[in-house]
C-alpha cells in the first residue's frame, strides 16, 4: 500500500469517524461566512467532511470547488458527491499553491485542518490571493495564521479566523 493511501486512510478515519461524533461541520462553515449564492474554494478537502455541508449552505445558486493533492481523497469525495447527487460541487486533484483557476474566481476560500502544503504556506496564500475576488475572504481554522500580506485579519469566531484580501500586487 502506498504512503498516500495510508495517509488518506488515517485522515478519513479521523474525519469520518471521530469528527462525525463530536463535531458539526456546518457551524465552522457558517462562522467562516459561507452564505447562499457564494462561489467557494475548499483547499485540502481530505475525505470531504466539510465539502457537502458547504455545498448545502451555498445552495443551488452557489458552488463549491474542493481540491486536494491526494488522489485517494479526490476519488473518495467524488464518490460522496455522486452518492449525494450534489450538482453544485466539484472536486479535483490540484496543488493549492498553483491552481488553474482564473483570477478572481471565488468569493471565499477556506483552509480547515490544513497541516502541510507543497511549496509552503506562503505560496498557497499567494495563490489564494490571486483566485479570490477583490472583496474575497480567506477562512482558516486552528493553527494556520497568515502572518503578513496578502491578507488582513477581519474577524475571529472560536477557532475560525476570517481574513480579507489585502489590496496589494504580488
Amino acid at each position: 500500500m502506498d504512503n498516500e493511501k495510508i495517509s488518506f486512510r488515517a485522515i478519513r478515519f479521523m474525519h469520518e469517524t471521530l469528527y462525525g461524533l463530536f463535531r458539526d461541520a456546518e457551524r465552522p462553515l457558517r462562522d467562516a461566512g459561507l452564505k447562499p449564492g457564494m462561489q467557494v474554494l475548499e483547499v485540502g478537502c481530505g475525505p470531504g467532511f466539510f465539502t457537502l455541508p458547504a455545498a448545502r449552505i451555498v445552495g443551488e445558486t452557489g458552488s463549491v470547488f474542493a481540491i486536494d493533492l491526494n488522489r485517494h481523497a479526490v476519488e473518495h469525495v467524488r464518490r460522496k458527491i455522486a452518492q449525494a447527487r450534489a450538482t453544485n460541487v466539484q472536486v479535483a486533484r490540484a496543488d493549492a499553491s498553483s491552481t488553474d483557476f482564473t483570477d478572481g474566481s471565488f468569493d471565499l476560500a477556506f483552509l480547515f485542518g490544513l497541516r502541510r502544503t507543497v511549496g509552503g504556506i506562503a505560496a498557497v496564500l499567494d495563490e489564494m490571493h490571486r483566485v479570490l475576488r477583490p472583496d474575497g475572504l480567506l477562512a482558516t481554522e486552528g493553527p494556520l495564521v497568515p502572518s503578513e500580506a496578502p491578507f488582513l485579519l477581519h474577524a475571529s469566531k472560536g477557532r475560525i479566523r476570517l481574513y480579507e484580501k489585502a489590496s496589494v500586487e504580488l
